[in-house]
Formats: structure tokens, C-alpha cells, sequence
């Protein structure tokens, strides 16, 4: 046995740093931990807001590709379309500041306004369907292939949707002029669509009508949608949460229909429209595009533009916009900096919901979008669009 005075031990100040070097080394390790979960978190919030971004965008660009599908540009303009609506239907419509913001308190969030767009287009179906005849306001439809398969679809077409007229029924005549009628009940079992008027007739001089019986004429249905940033008001929902909506609106194209939202993006904080390609030739010969980068110069495009309250609107002349959505995390981070948004179309980075340091990140997304529609129909081209 060794005596206890050979023994060797650690001394105090041995021990002590020890200590101290293990203290560096978990310090050490946890700050890489805690850098490795904010970064995790970080990354984790960017790719959910990528994912909430490109599924928005494709919803838009979709419906976008189909504003003026088997329907008019422009109405007031469409020399085959005839009689004329009540109301004018365009394919595009702007809205600019038609979306909400929330803000927590007065200019927490500045130089946000967001916009809104309407399209008018066969969002439907995207089918034609022949008729069998027409009765008085009644229209029959043909036992074709194109025939919705049951009578769910059928209702989902062409019933009016909560019992709300919102819905036309586009006849297009052998003399190849269209009628835009809107739809007010529909019944599967004898493949029936009513309208609100009975369908106009040839006779008594006028060409805008239906010959003989109405048999094999092409009819689809058409309506309007848009999109817009609301408040999130369901059941549930945080304070303060915004999202990107699709709404089908009634036949003014102004009023939603209640229910018919669907909820695009969630956390949804900003929608703009820039760089918008009109076709400015008037011959309708060759295409001359000329870009106008902000809304407000789109507004006057091609003498018209595409604000709802102008009269002489000319979406038929719209041939690409670019659309840019931004959304937001659903929660604020202490560790990221509020950065003040100076003008209308800078970079957003970081959304306020509190007084507390830091803010929501944000990560916005834009696509250019063409519209091929309305460049084949090109009310440009002598006699018109042709359905």
C-alpha cells in the first residue's frame, strides 16, 4: 500500500481551471446549439412562407391564364357581343388600395396598400356545351361527352351559388354573336339552365338572336372572381391575421357573395400589380407593347386602362402584368429588426404587431404574367374577336 503521503491530488488552482475550461467548452457547445435552432427556426419560417408564396401565385397565375377563357375582354368594345350586358364586363379589372392592412397602431406599418384585381373568365368548367333547343328563358343542353358526369358537378357549374345570381350563361348564335344571360336556376334531371330573360329571337330586322329551334349552339358558363388581402375572420383566427382571398362576385362584378371566399395565403400582408404590357397599336395589325411599370400609369393605358371606375377601360389591351405577393411569419422575432418601408413599392422587410423589439420576417415572391387570351381574342382584328 502506498503511503498517504505519496498520494497526489489536484490543487485549488488545478481544479479551478478546470472549471473554467469546462465552462468554455458548454458555453461553446450551446451557442452553437442556440445559433443551430434559430437558424433551423429561421429556415423552417422562410421555406412554409416559400411554400404559402408559390401556392398563392400559381392560384393567381391560373386564373389569370383564363380571364377572358371563352368569354369577352371588353364588352362596351366586343362588337359580337350582343345584346349588351347591364352591367360591362371586362376581363381585368384593378383595384388599387382594396386590400386590407392591419395596423396595431397608427403608421406601425407604413407605405402598405394593398391592392386587388378582378377577373372576368370561365373559371368554372372550362367546357362548351351544345343545346338540344331553347324554350322561352329556358335552355336545353345536348347529351354530349362534355356533359357533367353527375349531378353534383352539375349544380357545382351551373347553380346559382348560395341562391345568388352570380353566374352567365354565354350563347354564342349561328351568326356567331354572343349573349351573355344571367343564370337563375338550373335542373340536372332534364339538362335544363333558366335565365332571367327569354332568350332573344331572330325576327323583326335584328341579327342579335337565336334561329329556329336553338339546337348545336356552343354555350359555356362565366363569372367573376377576385383576389384581395382581408381580414381573417374566422372563428379562432389571431388577432391581426391577414390573408389572401378568392372570392366569386356577383354579376355588377363589384358585390362578393357570401361563403365564397377561399383562403389562398394565409398571413398574407401585401399584393401589388406592376409592369403592365398593353398593346398600343390601333390597327390591329402588328402588336406595338409598351410597359407601364406602376398602377397609377396603367390606369390611362391604351386610353383606358384598367381602373374599375373608368369608362373607357381597355383590358382587351393587357397583354402581361407582373404580380408580386408578400406574406409574413405568424409570429414576431426579438431577434429580427423592424426595417420602415419608405415609398409604396420598396422592398418590404419585417411587418409589426406589437411594441416589442423586433417584428414578423416577411419573404415576398413576383411572377410576370402573360395573357394569352386576350391576345388570341385581340379585339383589335377588323370585325372583332370572334368567339
Amino acid at each position: 500500500m502506498v503511503p498517504a503521503r505519496g498520494r497526489q491530488g489536484f490543487t485549488l488552482i488545478e481544479l479551478m481551471v478546470t472549471m473554467v475550461l469546462a465552462l468554455v467548452v458548454v458555453g461553446a457547445v450551446y451557442m452553437l446549439y442556440a445559433q443551430s435552432v434559430t437558424g433551423y427556426r429561421i429556415e423552417s419560417q422562410v421555406l412554409d412562407m416559400q411554400a404559402r408564396l408559390r401556392f398563392g401565385l400559381e392560384h393567381i397565375k391560373r386564373d389569370f391564364r383564363r380571364s377572358a377563357f371563352m368569354a369577352t375582354p371588353n364588352s362596351s368594345v366586343d362588337t359580337d357581343v350582343c345584346p349588351q350586358p347591364a352591367n360591362p364586363v371586362r376581363a381585368v379589372t384593378l383595384l388599387p388600395n382594396n386590400g386590407s392592412v392591419y395596423q396595431p397602431w397608427s403608421g406601425a406599418n407604413p407605405y402598405i396598400q394593398p391592392s386587388a384585381i378582378t377577373l372576368f373568365g370561365d373559371f368554372f368548367s372550362g367546357r362548351v356545351y351544345k343545346t338540344a333547343g331553347v324554350q322561352d328563358n329556358k335552355v336545353f343542353l345536348a347529351l354530349t361527352d362534355a356533359f357533367p358526369l353527375s349531378e353534383v358537378e352539375f349544380n357545382r357549374i351551373f347553380l346559382p351559388y348560395a341562391g345568388v345570381s352570380a353566374r352567365f350563361l354565354r350563347i354564342v348564335t349561328q351568326d356567331q354573336f354572343e349573349m351573355y344571360l344571367p343564370i337563375q336556376e338550373a335542373a340536372y334531371d332534364e339538362r335544363s339552365i333558366t335565365v332571367d330573360q327569354s332568350v332573344p329571337m331572330l325576327g323583326g330586322g335584328t341579327l342579335c338572336g337565336v334561329a329556329g329551334f336553338g339546337e348545336g349552339l356552343d354555350v359555356n358558363v362565366a363569372g367573376f372572381v377576385r383576389y384581395r388581402i382581408l381580414n381573417d375572420g374566422r372563428t379562432g383566427a389571431p388577432v391581426g391575421k391577414t390573408d389572401l382571398v378568392r372570392e366569386e362576385l356577383q354579376l355588377n362584378g363589384t358585390d362578393a357573395i357570401p361563403g365564397s371566399q377561399l383562403v389562398i395565403a394565409d398571413y398574407a400582408v401585401d399584393l401589388q400589380f406592376y409592369d403592365f404590357g398593353f398593346d398600343t397599336d390601333s390597327s390591329g395589325k402588328a402588336p406595338s407593347i409598351q410597359v407601364f411599370p406602376l398602377f397609377n400609369q396603367a390606369a390611362d393605358a391604351g386610353g383606358g386602362g384598367l381602373l374599375g371606375t373608368t369608362l373607357n377601360a381597355t383590358p382587351e389591351n393587357l397583354r402581361f402584368l407582373t404580380v408580386k405577393l408578400t406574406v409574413r411569419t405568424d409570429q414576431e422575432d426579438p431577434n429580427h429588426t423592424f426595417a420602415i418601408r419608405q415609398t409604396l413599392f420598396d422592398a418590404l422587410d419585417g411587418f409589426e404587431l406589437s411594441t416589442m423589439e423586433g417584428s414578423c420576417r416577411t419573404t415576398s415572391l413576383a411572377s410576370r404574367v402573360e395573357l394569352t387570351s386576350l391576345a388570341v381574342r385581340n379585339l383589335k382584328a377588323v370585325g372583332g374577336g370572334g368567339p
